[in-house]
């Protein structure tokens, strides 16, 4: 017997156990049951000739089984068509009609749904047929995974974005305070190396309130704790941004006077330098706002004419560049004035 012939035999034997025929005698590849069979496995509606002829060879377990797989069939088609739409609700997916048996689509909810990544084409596909939000939360997701990779919360399954994990590690990833709730959370969800890492987060943050508190004079006796709105301001100065009034009278009300003066110092510094480098003045060593050069350009900014003083001091040093920027705003300001009547 050829191999062909023995494959043959060999797949109606296996037809027969599936569709509970074994009791019948006749195994040759050229019986008709073996049609029948192969028909059926293919998806292939039996004729009212076929299922009679199965009915006269006694084969009604094998019609009960073929009535039971094509119940089967149905239910699973109606399944995944609501399986479908469930995960079409879930991505937010609106604008796309297109069948799921047909569709690229289902593969790519399913392999979001499972915490894959998509691949660059799967993205491009998503961004060609219009599914914008979708290729958003597909982002999500992705940062979601790498985020609790990084965080040490791998345990937890749930990978889409609306998840209180996901708030809670990209506040971690920005190094923001977590709420107690978001604390407690993570205990409750033995995210225990998680809640680690805020916990080393927030120490490092302590030691940084302390230095800053030395660096700016800003001992308070109370409220030393990361909530305290002296931790703000002090890293605004720090970061070399000026204070707003609103932080400023909050100083004055703790008495914190030398930390006012100290950014106060800095911003006219930083203010000094920005107009060094507008007037071309930067080679001048002196860079205290205390320096009579500062007060000068600052007149000069606010279009006042310069006094004799100014000058003289402008002179000495060599700076008469400033003194013809001035003389052309002067005469600049009196064009306008004289323009105007």
């Amino acid at each position: 017997m050829d191999k062909e012939s023995q494959n043959r035999l060999k797949h109606f034997a296996a037809l027969k156990s599936k569709y509970q025929a074994t009791q019948y005698q006749d195994s040759s590849p050229t019986s008709l049951l073996y049609l029948i069979l192969r028909k059926l496995d293919l998806g292939i509606e039996l004729l009212d000739l076929e299922s009679n002829w199965l009915r006269e060879s006694r084969l009604e377990e094998t019609l009960e089984a073929i009535k039971q797989n094509q119940k089967y069939k149905v239910q699973e088609f109606g399944n995944l068509e609501f399986e479908f739409s469930k995960l079409k609700s879930k991505y937010k997916v609106t604008s796309y009609n297109a069948s799921w048996q047909s569709s690229h689509l289902y593969f790519i909810l399913l392999k979001l749904e499972s915490g894959n990544f998509l691949t660059d084409s799967e993205v491009k596909w998503l961004r060609a047929n219009g599914l914008d939000e979708t290729n958003k939360i597909a982002q999500e997701v992705k940062l979601f995974s790498q985020l609790k990779s990084k965080y040490k919360a791998t345990q937890y399954q749930d990978l889409y974005p609306d998840s209180p994990l996901y708030q809670i590690l990209k506040k971690l990833e920005l190094t923001e305070r977590l709420s107690n709730s978001e604390y407690n959370w993570l205990i409750d969800y033995q995210l225990l190396e998680t809640a680690e890492i805020f916990k080393q987060q927030e120490s490092v943050k302590e030691a940084d309130f302390a230095q800053l508190r030395d660096k700016y004079q800003a001992n308070l006796d109370y409220d030393l704790s990361l909530s305290s709105p002296l931790y703000p301001i002090l890293q605004n100065i720090d970061a070399n941004k000026n204070l707003r009034e609103s932080e400023i009278k909050w100083l004055e009300q703790q008495g914190l006077s030398e930390t006012i003066s100290i950014a106060q110092y800095l911003k006219e510094t930083r203010e000094f330098a920005t107009l060094r480098a507008k007037y071309k003045v930067t080679h001048y060593k002196d860079s205290s706002p205390k320096s009579y050069l500062y007060k000068i350009l600052k007149r000069l900014e606010l279009s006042n004419q310069l006094g004799e003083q100014d000058i003289n001091f402008l002179k000495k040093r060599k700076l008469t560049e400033i003194i013809e920027i001035a003389n052309e705003k002067y005469i600049s300001i009196l064009k306008s004035k004289i323009d105007l009547g």
